[in-house]
């Protein structure tokens, strides 16, 4: 079989995986355009889900029968519509914006992501029918969403989004940073201007729907920080006081946005290289290096990396090999944006001069699977590892 053949065998297992989880999703049905008979397929506890969140007067009480036109009499309202359509990302957005343009779209290639919360809103439906998929936004809010789209609206959330996208970015790259920080690093960026007063109920509105932030005192810090009642964030503002900001470009820095997102330096590009000569898979390869980097960006202990590498089965042909893959993983470690850095690297804030932070000396010992307390450090330094990386 030729490679572009497998390729094609390959697209169409993956298109089919996501047709069978759409169907799924599906009402099995022919499609319905009115707002009511798109809310009847939904379950009472769906209902009620909804109608709370709508803060329908008396949700919890009222029979179906009643619920639902309450619901849709409170959904096609033009406040209503617009902040649920504020909640939306970017992704449900384009797609909910394709399915508003017509009556019905039909279409196979489409993620569950792209529809699945608006679908719970109540803002469209899927429907699977004589062996196709049906995409409807109902009547009533197509003819509400078209008079919103007339207003200011659209221009308010593109907007709300970016802001949304410089502060999933801002936690991403810095873990915390102020609110009046983040505000000049918005402005300086933008024309369009904002400020606190502004800025703050926007973000406030994302940070209901477990965007991935939330505020404490007067930061904006990443929502992990919540697990010990924001403690750590005392304690890393500790550590990168007198630290300069690291500034990107704005396309830089709002590759950010996308929490995935880590930059691929050429230290991690030159050990997957080795990498690939000792694992034969190469989306293991791909897993072992973004946990290397995962690993890097929290400043793990020595060991960690031995621990990862040893699980991941890889077996070194003698110890040069060994000391050169754990000297790499040294220089992705100094090449590594840290929040602790205020997104710099340890080679860079080096190089600035403006910090005492001492970059990870050469690995000249070799790997072993298992380091002892008592042992000499692995990185080089002299001391015992239980004094020094393994602290």
């Amino acid at each position: 079989m030729s490679k572009q053949a497998n390729r094609n065998d390959l697209e169409k297992a993956f298109l089919d995986a996501v047709k069978e989880i759409n169907i799924e999703n599906a009402a099995q049905t022919e499609p319905f355009y009115s707002l009511t008979e798109i809310l009847a397929l939904k379950n009472m506890t769906e209902l009620r889900q909804l109608g709370k969140v709508l803060q329908v007067k008396y949700y919890g009480k009222l029979p179906k029968a009643e619920l639902i036109p309450a619901i849709a009499e409170t959904l096609k309202q033009s406040d209503t519509l617009r902040n649920c359509l504020y909640t939306l990302n970017e992704i449900e957005w384009e797609f909910f914006q394709k399915a508003a343009a017509k009556k019905h779209l039909q279409t196979d290639k489409v993620y569950i992501d792209s529809y699945h919360i608006p679908q719970k809103m109540g803002l469209l439906q899927c429907f699977y029918h004589k062996d196709k998929l049906w995409f409807v936004v109902p009547k009533e809010l197509r003819a509400a969403y078209r008079i919103i789209s007339e207003t200011d609206f659209l221009e308010d959330k593109r907007f709300r989004d970016l802001l949304n996208r410089f502060a999933i970015a801002a936690v991403s790259l810095y873990g915390v940073i102020s609110q009046d920080d983040f505000v000049e690093l918005f402005n300086s960026h933008n024309e369009r201007q904002t400020n606190i007063d502004e800025m703050f109920p926007l973000l406030l509105n994302n940070v209901y729907n477990d965007v991935g932030y939330c505020f404490w005192d007067e930061y904006i810090v990443d929502d992990s920080f919540e697990q010990d009642e924001f403690a750590g964030v005392k304690r890393l503002l500790s550590e990168r006081s007198g630290k300069p900001r690291y500034n990107p470009t704005r396309e830089d820095f709002l590759n950010y946005s996308d929490w995935d997102y880590y930059e691929v330096t050429p230290q991690l590009i030159t050990i997957k290289q080795h990498l690939s000569k000792l694992i034969d898979d190469p989306d293991v390869v791909e897993e072992i290096l973004d946990e290397i980097h995962n690993l890097s960006a929290v400043e793990a202990r020595t060991q960690n990396f031995f621990d990862l590498l040893d699980s991941a089965g890889v077996v070194f042909d003698n110890m040069e090999q060994a000391g050169a893959i754990m000297q790499l993983i040294v220089d992705v470690r100094n090449n590594t944006r840290l929040w602790t850095n205020y997104g710099h690297t340890p080679n860079e804030l080096s190089s600035r001069e403006k910090s005492n932070l001492r970059l990870l000396p050469s690995v000249q010992t070799k790997y072993n699977q298992k380091i002892g307390r008592n042992d000499p450090c692995p990185c080089g330094s002299g001391r015992k590892y239980k004094k020094c990386c393994g602290r």
